[in-house]
C-alpha cells in the first residue's frame, strides 16, 4: 500500500498553504469581477465562458511560460539534487510565474479597486481553503500516479502540471462561491428582514427613486433640497438593491424626518420586492429608455418594471414623473394615484430663461401657486434641470417654500462621474460623464460639450446592456459624435465596430479617430495628443467585467 514519508507530507503541506496563497493572489482581478457583477454567479460565468476574456487569455500565456521554466530546471538539477528532490527545485518556476502575474498590468491598473467587505472576506476564507485543497489533493494524487508508473522521467517532472493551476483560479472561485452561496443568501435575508422592520417601525417620510437613468442624480439633489428643513437619510453611492437598502437602515433612527431610497432593477419584479420592503408613501420615475436591454428584452418590460414602484406606494401615496420623457409621459397617464408631472417641459414644477455657461447653470424656477425663484447650480445640461425640477416638485409637497427650494438648490454640489467638470492644472476642460452611458445621457453631453469653444476629444467604449439594439445605438452615437467632436478615442474592440461606422458615416475623417485597447492605452494616446485650451469628455466608461 502506498504511503506517503511523514518528512514528505509535511513538505506537501507546506507547499500546498504557500502556492494556495499565491494562487489566491493570481486571483485577485477574478474576485474583483466577482464582486463588479453584483456576486451573480451566472453573470460572472457568462465572461468567464468569453473567448476573448485577456486576462484567461495572458494567464494562458504566463502558464506556459512558468511550464517551461519548470521543465528546464527540474531535468537541468535532476542529476545534482536527484530525481526525489529536482520536482521541487521545479517548484521555483511556479513561484516565479506567480509573482510575474501578481505584478502584471492586468492586476495594478483595474478601473474600480476591489472593495474590502465582509462578504468579501468570508468569500476569500473559502476560496483559499479550496486552493490549499486542490493543491495538495493534486499533488499527493500526481505523486501516488508516479509511484504506480515508476517511470524515472515522469519522476522528474510529475508536478509539471502544477504550472497550470492558475487557469483553475477563476473556476475554483466559482466552486468556493457555491458553497458560501447558501450561507449568503440566509445572512442576506436576515438583513433584509431586519432592514423591513426598522422600516415599518420608522415615522420618516419614505421616498422611492427609480428609472433608466438619473436615480443617483435626482436622490442627492433631492437630499441637499430636503436638508434645508428636515434630517435625511439617503442610501449611499449607488446602493440601489434590497441588501444595499436594508444595510443603509442601520444608520435610520428615530431623528430623521425623510428616508430616500434609490432603487435599481435588472429583471421584472426587482421594484417590486424594493418596494414592498420599503413601503414608500413618494415615488419619482425619473425617465425611461432603453437601458440594460440586455437583461429587460423590451422597453415595455422595463416600463412595467419601473412602474411597480407607482403599484406598490402606500395608501394614499403621490407619484412623480418626468415630463421630458415620453414613456413617463405614458405612465403618468396610466397612474390612478394623486401624481404630478414635472421638468424642463413644463408640469408642476419647470424652468424659464435658462443660461448655461462652463461654470453652471442660471435659470427660473416656476413652481404651480408659486413666486418664481432665481436659482444657480454648477449642474450642467438638460438633464440636469429635469432632475432638479423633479426634485422641487417633491420637496414642495412635503411642505418646503419656494424659497427653501431655491437655497437647496444653489446649495447642490456636482456629482461624481455625471458630466462633472474636473479641476486641473493644464488649461485644459475635463469634463467627467462616465458613469452608466445611455442613450438620453449621450445627448446631455453632447450639449454641454457644445457650451465649450476649442478642440473637443471625446474618449468613449461606446454603450453596453442594450442587448439586439447595441449595435445600432453605438451605429447612432458613433454619427452624433461626427457631429460633435473633433478627436475621438475609442476604448476597447467591444463597440469599436459600430462606433467607427457611425463616425465615418457621420463624415469623420479617419485620421480623427484612434483605437485603443484599454484605457490606460487610451489615456497614453490622450496625453501625447492633449493641448491647452482643448475640451475632452470621457462618456461613459466599462467596468473590469466588460472585456
Amino acid at each position: 500500500m502506498y504511503q506517503l514519508p511523514t518528512t514528505q507530507l509535511i513538505i506537501f503541506l507546506c507547499l500546498s498553504v504557500a502556492c494556495g496563497i499565491l494562487l489566491f493572489y493570481c486571483s485577485i482581478k477574478f474576485l474583483l469581477v466577482l464582486q463588479q457583477c453584483g456576486y451573480h454567479g451566472t453573470r460572472y460565468f457568462k465572461w468567464l465562458s468569453d473567448r476573448d476574456t485577456p486576462y484567461l487569455k495572458r494567464l494562458l500565456l504566463l502558464c506556459m511560460l512558468g511550464f517551461m521554466f519548470f521543465l528546464v530546471l527540474s531535468i537541468c538539477f535532476a542529476p545534482i539534487v536527484g530525481k526525489e528532490i529536482a520536482p521541487f527545485v521545479g517548484f521555483f518556476a511556479f513561484f516565479m510565474f506567480i509573482g510575474i502575474y501578481i505584478n502584471s498590468e492586468q492586476h495594478i491598473n483595474a478601473k474600480v479597486p476591489l472593495k474590502k467587505t465582509k462578504r468579501l472576506v468570508r468569500l476569500a476564507i473559502i476560496f483559499s481553503i479550496v486552493l490549499c485543497a486542490t493543491v495538495f489533493g493534486l499533488t499527493v494524487l500526481i505523486d501516488y500516479l508516479a509511484f504506480l508508473i515508476n517511470n524515472e522521467v515522469l519522476s522528474i517532472l510529475r508536478f509539471a502540471i502544477i504550472c497550470f493551476l492558475p487557469l483553475l483560479c477563476p473556476y475554483l472561485l466559482f466552486i468556493a462561491y457555491c458553497i458560501i452561496e447558501p450561507f449568503e443568501w440566509i445572512l442576506r435575508n436576515k438583513y433584509i428582514q431586519q432592514g423591513k422592520n426598522v422600516l415599518d417601525k420608522t415615522s420618516a417620510i419614505k421616498i422611492g427613486i427609480t428609472g433608466s437613468y438619473g436615480k443617483t442624480t435626482v436622490k442627492e439633489i433631492l437630499k441637499t433640497i430636503l436638508s434645508q428643513k428636515y434630517r435625511v437619510l439617503a442610501t449611499p453611492e449607488s446602493y440601489n438593491t434590497t441588501l444595499g437598502v436594508a444595510l443603509t437602515t442601520k444608520k435610520l433612527d428615530s431623528t430623521h424626518d425623510v428616508f430616500i431610497a434609490e432603487m435599481g432593477a435588472r429583471k421584472k419584479g426587482d421594484i417590486e420586492e424594493l418596494a414592498k420592503m420599503i413601503k414608500p408613501s413618494i415615488g419619482i420615475i425619473t425617465g425611461i429608455n432603453n437601458q440594460h436591454l440586455e437583461t429587460f428584452k423590451t422597453v415595455e418590460n422595463t416600463m412595467a418594471t419601473k412602474y411597480e414602484l407607482i403599484e406598490n406606494l402606500a395608501e394614499n401615496g403621490r407619484a412623480f414623473f418626468s415630463s421630458d420623457n415620453d414613456r413617463t409621459k405614458e405612465l403618468f397617464d396610466k397612474c390612478d394615484k394623486e401624481k404630478y408631472t414635472a421638468g424642463f417641459s413644463g408640469g408642476y414644477v419647470t424652468v424659464e430663461d435658462v443660461k448655461t455657461t462652463k461654470e453652471g447653470t442660471k435659470f427660473i424656477l416656476k413652481i404651480q401657486g408659486e413666486e418664481p425663484q432665481e436659482c444657480s447650480t454648477v449642474l450642467l445640461g438638460k438633464g440636469a434641470l429635469s432632475n432638479i425640477c423633479l426634485a422641487a416638485a417633491v420637496a414642495s409637497k412635503i411642505g418646503l417654500s419656494a424659497k427653501e427650494i431655491a437655497d437647496g438648490i444653489n446649495r447642490v454640489s456636482r456629482i461624481g462621474h455625471r458630466l462633472e467638470l474636473v479641476p486641473n492644472n493644464r488649461g485644459i476642460v475635463i469634463i467627467d460623464d462616465s458613469y452608466n452611458g445611455n442613450v438620453d445621457g449621450v445627448n446631455s453631453a453632447m450639449e454641454v460639450l457644445d457650451l465649450f469653444e476649442g478642440r473637443k476629444i471625446v474618449l468613449t467604449p461606446g454603450l453596453v446592456e442594450l442587448g439586439k439594439a447595441e449595435n445600432m445605438a453605438n451605429f447612432e452615437f458613433g454619427k452624433t459624435l461626427a457631429k460633435h467632436a473633433d478627436k475621438v478615442i475609442i476604448i476597447g474592440k467591444h463597440n469599436a465596430e459600430m462606433l467607427i461606422q457611425g463616425l465615418f458615416e457621420g463624415g469623420m475623417d479617419r485620421n480623427n479617430i484612434i483605437f485603443a485597447k484599454n484605457l490606460k492605452k487610451g489615456n497614453e494616446e490622450l496625453n501625447e495628443l492633449v493641448k491647452e485650451d482643448d475640451i475632452v469628455l470621457f462618456e461613459n466608461d466599462l467596468p473590469d467585467n466588460y472585456n
